[in-house]
């Protein structure tokens, strides 16, 4: 299905194409008949449609009255318009249309795209500029991506801007970073872990446990006759007589 917008400009084309086909066939005309001063004094200009005039604030047409009109998004997008550029609306084949006559003079800068509260924006050096989410549909833009902007040169403090282009390199870099960044860590714990090898544990052979047999003792013999004679036959302890002794150290003495 063909875009409204495109159809308008192609009947634009057409439209100025037969009033340039015309043009010739009367100067043509005017050549062959010899009335070549007639055909300098013809009209060389195409007399404009009446309409509606007014500036461009970002999303709509106001008219110098203060009356709004809302100016499709697709064509503001795809037109490239800022705020503060004039405005036509007209009424051709029987459909109201939006046309440019007057272009403000451009900044142009970069940016990247950012997205709060469901609203586009992006963000510049000069400040944080309002774009239409047509326009990042249109190219496809994401948060983060990087933009181009027009602004109006004689008004950087406007709230809108005009997308040019969207450039998706801050975000091709970070995933070929994120695919080229080594990880250290998870390396490093591999390595080790391929080092770090548990010593094999020597099983030992089991050893054999031997019992001490009690060593057996010879029953004991019965002591014989003899053998109770003699412990019966044990001398009496003599017992000594102090007043022997003591006479007998007396009689040493004299």
């Amino acid at each position: 299905m063909l875009d409204n917008n495109k159809i308008e400009s192609l009947r634009q084309a057409i439209g100025a194409a037969e009033s340039s086909l015309k043009m010739v066939k009367q100067l043509l005309g005017d050549l062959e008949s010899g009335g070549a001063g007639r055909a300098a004094s013809a009209p060389m200009s195409k007399k404009e449609p009446e309409g509606i005039t007014g500036t461009f604030d970002g999303e709509q047409m106001v008219t110098d009255g203060g009356e709004k009109y809302p100016v499709p998004a697709n064509y503001a997008s795809k037109s490239l318009l800022v705020v503060g550029d004039r405005l036509k609306l007209v009424e051709e084949a029987g459909q109201k249309r939006f046309k440019q006559i007057e272009h403000v003079k451009r900044h142009r800068t970069d940016g990247i795209l950012a997205k709060k509260d469901g609203k586009w924006k992006a963000v510049t050096p000069e400040g944080s500029y309002k774009v239409l989410h047509e326009a990042v549909v249109h190219f496809g833009g994401d948060v983060g991506d990087e933009v181009t902007l027009h602004l109006p040169a004689a008004n950087l403090s406007s709230s809108f801007g005009a997308i040019e282009s969207v450039a998706k390199k801050a975000k091709e870099e970070s995933s070929i970073e994120q695919q080229e960044e080594p990880k250290p860590e998870a390396k490093e714990a591999k390595v080790e872990k391929l080092i770090e090898k548990k010593p094999a544990i020597k099983k030992e052979p089991a050893k054999k446990v031997f019992q001490e047999t009690p060593e057996k003792k010879e029953p004991e013999k019965p002591a014989t006759s003899t053998e109770t004679k003699r412990q019966e036959k044990v001398e009496p302890e003599k017992v000594i007589n102090p007043a022997k002794v003591a006479s007998s150290e007396e009689d040493e003495l004299t």
